[in-house]
């Protein structure tokens, strides 16, 4: 069920699925974890529509009540909440482990734009022309992959949503006609949607969010993504983004603002 040529990152997987399934969680037997260079994905023969993942509640695991610091660019835990249980403290313990093992701090500081402190500033404020709450407060690291991988989730019929980490279903890659996730109060339930044409599983974001959003929120291009409905971009804005993110010296994390402004641009253009 793991595709890695790490071991170290297989066995953390493996690890992850044992304590799932131990807990009572389901994980379609189709289901196999990919790992290519730090990057990782599901893959599944599940027929679109089927199960693919159960999650239960006692799997989840609640990031904003645990405390945590840095050693360069590895996730350290410094302190859990006194009720941390001991299913929740192995995955905790696993998942940081396996995104160190992935070197994903390091990666998001080469390749987020909301992260990388390379970024021109000329080119911050060209993307606050169009997006004004870009890199509004500045997040640091830690959170930052936290507020891409997790879930608000009201985990008791009278307390607040608060954000955890689903551990698998943070592991699909985004698509527009991916997955929506069910919380029915007991688990997190998945099921397979295949919109990649390939045996990739997806899992829909949610939030309604344009390409230059996704671009700055999770960092990446997303085709599968159109204008949100009611919203206007000023063209000479996103061209001002085109143009200082194609520079021969742009860094790495210029590239998805590049890349998602010039689809808006398309997108725009072909409209009018």
């Amino acid at each position: 069920m793991i595709d890695s040529g790490d071991p170290l990152v297989a066995d953390l997987l493996a690890g992850t699925f044992e304590l799932i399934r131990d807990a009572g969680g389901y994980v379609a037997p189709s289901t196999i974890i990919i790992e290519r260079a730090g990057q990782l994905s599901i893959e599944s023969s599940a027929l679109d529509g089927d199960a693919l993942l159960r999650i239960p509640r006692a799997a989840f695991i609640r990031v904003d009540r645990v405390t945590f610091s840095l050693d360069h660019d590895r996730i350290v835990i410094a302190q859990v909440p006194e009720d941390c249980g001991e299913l929740e403290w192995e995955l905790l313990y696993l998942q940081v482990a396996l995104h160190n093992a992935c070197d994903k701090l390091a990666w998001m500081r080469r390749t987020h734009p909301s992260l990388d402190p390379g970024l021109p500033v000329d080119l911050i404020e060209a993307v606050r022309r169009a997006v004004p709450s870009f890199r509004s407060p500045q997040m640091d690291a830690v959170d930052l992959l936290w507020a891409n991988r997790c879930f608000r989730i009201p985990l008791t019929d009278q307390g607040s949503s608060e954000r955890v980490l689903i551990p698998l279903v943070d592991l699909l890659n985004h698509h527009a006609e991916g997955a929506v996730g069910d919380w029915d109060g007991e688990a997190f339930e998945v099921s397979a949607r295949l919109p990649f044409g390939t045996a990739q599983c997806a899992l829909d974001y949610g939030m309604d969010r344009d390409p230059l959003e996704m671009a700055i929120v999770y960092g990446f291009i997303d085709p599968s993504t159109e204008i949100t409905a009611g919203r206007s971009y000023d063209i000479d804005a996103l061209k001002r983004i085109i143009d200082l993110a194609s520079t021969a010296d742009a860094p790495e994390s210029a590239e998805p603002l590049r890349g998602s402004a010039a689809r808006i641009v398309h997108e725009l253009e072909s409209r009018a």
